[in-house]
């Protein structure tokens, strides 16, 4: 018998061996992006732990191109940082960039990926894609959100014109943007100081910060099961009450639903599965039950929540910073428009408003680096190849401040998309992303718009919105981690317009 001892060293050297021998390896069978050198098993943690990961990764394409590698822990990424290689990857590649990967505070939020957004590129997720835009279209036939937008506004509005000292507009827009969700998702008017619509705000600006800065868990999946930090334990308890309020609001329609009737966009869910029962669909049912619904109706909720309401306090700080472009807007309001609100008969002739909403998508950066995308398959972007289960960010803060397609990319200019008639040009502009590209667009984009276009109409129609006297703006963005950014705390003073 021969008595091997092994001792650490020796074990180290072992190992080592190993990982230059796969990366070797690795590197021989694939021409794989470039990027910085980084630490075994840490890899490039000045990067991933830092709230500005857009613009580090931004500066890092200047080096290496528009196609980055970068190491998260042991984990390989690749950053898509201009929008010719980002079209190729979700357009041109068809599928092949579509998957998700599971990342454990997605698996946690969506449970176990049985939503839209987190969850990977299968005939399930296609199915329920389907489902879903289907019963938005549906829902939203006629003049539904128009209405339901006017009636929100409007108490808001009256409120913000009783403020007699400056006030932070942010409160108001969160609750219009709220409220306005939750009559889409559930049918319900509920008073502007609704107790659950504050729980539910206080709960998403929770997570939203937690989520923002990240967890250890997506770095160290394992540590969720051994050790979990302090703030997963946050995320997991403040995420289960969400899910607790809309598993309760789901309960309720299965119960109330009549037929013929569609209330809301939940009830548009529960006619598919049923039209799917009618037609004994057994396949399409096994993708029709209760917990995939409700996590359909998280992702409309609480996705179309965030980035709406975000939207919309770039704009009013936009608005406030520029007041000759407010000015400009107002006119064409009144010109357009006159003393009735506006609506979406106005939308083609409002140019100039959507314009400033257009600038507002490029320049507030709601998503500096969109959701993690997977590849399903081997495949090449840029001129690499990016092997099977690698994970895939669009730096979408790189493309919308791209200088070979922006102008003073730093500067709010709505004239970037009008022609010299001050109409829209035709068309998306080039390198302008908001909503993404591919299987991946945004499913919210056809609310998005008219919300956001209603609202800011609505909104520069009744005042004249500035800051304090005195008071210049703000220009450093308040971060909060992965690309996302956010004005920071600003008060305004209102004042009644009247319309000529």
């Amino acid at each position: 018998m021969i008595n091997i001892s092994l001792n650490t060293q020796t074990v180290l050297v072992g190992v080592s061996m190993g990982i230059v021998v796969y990366y070797v390896i690795k590197r021989m069978r694939y021409r794989l992006p470039p990027g910085p050198w980084c630490i075994p098993f840490v890899g490039h943690y000045t990067v991933y732990s830092s709230l500005e990961v857009h613009r580090k990764v931004t500066e890092l394409s200047k080096i290496y191109g528009p196609v980055v590698r970068l190491c998260f822990g042991s984990t390989t990424m690749v950053f898509l940082n201009d929008v010719e290689v980002v079209l190729e990857a979700m357009v041109k590649k068809k599928a092949d960039f579509a998957g998700r990967p599971k990342i454990a505070s997605g698996e946690m939020v969506s449970e176990g990926g049985k939503d839209i957004i987190f969850s990977t590129y299968t005939p399930t997720w296609k199915f329920h894609r389907r489902i879903a835009g289907k019963a938005i279209r549906h829902y939203l036939q006629g003049d539904l959100l128009e209405n339901m937008i006017q009636n929100s506004m409007e108490e808001f509005l009256v409120k913000m014109a009783q403020e007699k000292e400056p006030f932070s507009v942010k409160n108001y827009v969160d609750r219009m943007v709220f409220h306005q969700l939750y009559t889409i998702c559930f049918g319900e008017k509920r008073p502007i100081d609704d107790p659950e619509i504050e729980e539910l705000l206080k709960l998403d600006d929770d997570i939203i910060e937690d989520f923002g800065v990240g967890v250890l868990e997506d770095i160290f999946p394992y540590l969720k099961d051994i050790y979990p930090t302090a703030k997963w334990k946050r995320m997991t308890d403040k995420m289960n009450r969400i899910m607790d309020i809309l598993r309760t609001k789901f309960k309720q329609h299965v119960d109330t639903i009549e037929p013929g009737v569609n209330r809301d966009f939940t009830d548009s869910l529960l006619i598919a599965r049923q039209e799917a029962e009618n037609e004994r669909d057994e396949a399409a049912l096994e993708k029709l039950d209760d917990t995939h619904l409700i996590q359909t109706i998280s992702d409309i909720f609480l996705a179309g929540v965030e980035t709406t309401r975000f939207t919309m306090d770039w704009f009013v700080y936009f608005m406030t910073k520029h007041p000759e472009i407010q000015s400009k807007c107002q006119e064409e309001i009144d010109r357009v428009v006159g003393m009735e609100r506006p609506s979406m008969k106005n939308r083609d002739n409002l140019h100039f408003i959507e314009a400033c909403i257009f600038e507002t998508l490029r320049l507030g950066n709601v998503a500096g680096v969109g959701p993690p995308h997977m590849t399903i398959c081997d495949s090449q972007v840029g001129g690499y190849d990016i092997p099977k289960g690698t994970i895939v960010f669009i730096n979408f803060w790189a493309l919308h401040h791209d200088p070979k397609y922006w102008k003073d990319p730093e500067k709010f200019d709505p004239h970037r998309y009008l022609d010299d008639n001050d109409k829209l040009k035709p068309g998306k502009p080039d390198s302008w992303l908001p909503f993404s590209a591919g299987r991946r667009v945004c499913l919210g984009e056809i609310i998005a718009k008219p919300e956001i276009l209603l609202m800011c109409a609505n909104l520069l129609q009744r005042f004249e919105i500035s800051l304090p006297d005195g008071v210049k703006p703000n220009l450093e963005p308040k971060m909060t981690g992965f690309g996302v950014e956010y004005p920071s705390e600003y008060r305004i003073i209102v004042r009644q317009r009247v319309v000529r």
